[in-house]
């Protein structure tokens, strides 16, 4: 992935985390951080937990919290139904 794209997204999404803090959700948003931390982007592009075959994209740890932690201004503001 894209080390530009990668930092936006990275930005964005522990920006919501901030905002989705409280003393009820702290343990939780905690936990998200330390998972996304391990899933980190590497120096070479891979995921630093999942391995080299997430050189080209997101792993899928990214791809859940960019879903739930990013709103699209055109989406609606649940999550999506899976």
């Amino acid at each position: 992935m894209d080390h530009v794209l990668a930092a936006v997204l990275h930005e964005r999404v522990f920006a919501s985390l901030a905002q989705l803090e409280s003393p009820e959700t702290h343990r939780l948003v905690a936990a998200w951080r330390t998972l996304l931390q391990d899933h980190r982007q590497t120096d070479s592009g891979a995921c630093k937990a999942c391995g080299p075959r997430w050189r080209r994209h997101m792993c899928s740890v990214w791809r859940v919290a960019t879903t739930y932690f990013i709103r699209h201004p055109h989406s609606d503001a649940r999550a999506p139904d899976r």
